[in-house]
C-alpha cells in the first residue's frame, strides 16, 4: 500500500485499535503486492463493528471484496498474504471470507463456496460465516478499511432470514452444547467454556428478543437486566473472564460454575426456540 492509500485508510479508521489497523494495512500491502488489482475492498465486522475490542480475546473478523473469482495463482497469493500477516501479527486471528460485491448484494444462500481463512487455516473453497449474520453486520455495523464504503454498497438484508438463521443456530449447534455440558462436568467448569457458552447463547437470544444484533459483552450486560436473578452470577462470571480475567472469580467451586453454565445454556436454548 502506498503512502497516500495508507493515509486515506488511517483517516477513516482512526477509531480502530492501533494493532487492528496495522494488521489490516499490512495485509493490504501484502495482497496488493502479490496479486495487484484483486482486492477492491476490506471491511471489518464482528465485535469491532460494535465498538467492542478486548485485547487478547477479540479476533479481527473481515470480509474482503475481490474484483473477480480468483485464479489458482491468485488463491496462492491470498494464502501467502495471510501467512505473511500471521507471522507479523501472531497475537491476532484475522478471520474471514473473500467475496464479490455481487455476492453481498444477494441472499448468502446463493453465494458459492469462496476462499476463507479461520485461525490461520486458509481454505480455497469454504462457507465460513456465509450467513445472514455476516451480511447484516456489514450492512448495519461494518467498518470499511479499504475500498468503497459499505454505505455506498448494496448489501442484502432480510430480518426474517436473520431471525430464522439465529433460531436454527440455537436449535442445532447450541442445543448440542446444552445436552453435552451436563455429561462433561469437568469441561463445563472451565473458564474457557463459561466465556464461550454464556455470551454465545445470550447474544443470539438478544437478537431474537430485541431484533438487534449486539456484541458479546453487551449481551452479557443486557442479560444481567433481562434474565432471572438465578443466572446473574454466571453472567457476571462470564463478563469477568472476558474483560477482567485477573479479578477474583465469583465461584469458589468451579464445578458449581459448570453447573450454572449448563443450566443457563439449556434455559436460553429452550426459551429461544420455544
Amino acid at each position: 500500500m502506498n503512502d497516500a492509500a495508507r493515509a486515506a485508510t488511517v483517516g477513516r479508521t482512526e477509531r480502530l485499535p492501533a494493532e487492528v489497523l496495522l494488521l489490516c494495512c499490512d495485509w493490504l500491502e501484502q495482497v496488493h503486492r502479490l496479486a495487484p488489482g484483486l482486492v477492491t475492498g476490506l471491511h471489518l465486522r464482528g465485535g469491532i463493528g460494535f465498538g467492542e475490542y478486548v485485547r487478547g480475546k477479540s479476533d479481527v473478523d473481515f470480509v474482503a471484496l475481490l474484483a473477480h473469482r480468483p485464479s489458482s495463482t491468485e488463491l496462492d497469493a491470498l494464502e501467502d498474504a495471510h501467512l505473511a500477516v500471521a507471522e507479523l501479527h501472531h497475537e491476532l486471528f484475522f478471520d474471514g471470507a473473500h467475496l464479490l460485491a455481487s455476492d453481498l448484494a444477494a441472499d448468502p444462500q446463493l453465494c458459492p463456496d469462496v476462499p476463507c481463512t479461520l485461525h490461520r487455516i486458509f481454505e480455497p473453497e469454504a462457507r465460513r460465516d456465509i450467513s445472514p449474520v455476516t451480511w447484516h453486520e456489514l450492512a448495519h455495523h461494518g467498518v470499511t478499511v479499504h475500498g468503497t464504503d459499505l454505505s455506498a454498497l448494496q448489501v442484502w438484508t432480510s430480518q426474517q432470514a436473520l431471525l430464522d438463521f439465529t433460531r436454527d443456530n440455537l436449535d442445532t449447534y447450541w442445543r448440542e452444547h446444552a445436552e453435552a455440558l451436563p455429561r462433561f462436568p469437568g469441561e463445563a467448569a472451565t473458564e474457557a467454556n463459561c466465556e464461550w457458552c454464556v455470551p454465545g447463547v445470550a447474544r443470539l437470544h438478544h437478537l431474537l428478543v430485541t431484533g438487534e444484533q449486539t456484541s458479546k459483552s453487551a449481551a452479557l450486560r443486557w442479560g444481567l437486566e433481562f434474565y432471572p436473578s438465578r443466572f446473574h452470577p454466571v453472567l457476571a462470571e462470564a463478563l469477568r473472564i472476558r474483560e477482567d480475567p485477573g479479578a477474583p472469580s465469583g465461584y469458589p467451586d468451579p464445578l458449581q460454575r459448570g453447573r450454572d453454565v449448563a443450566a443457563f445454556t439449556a434455559y436460553v436454548v429452550t426459551t429461544g426456540t420455544a
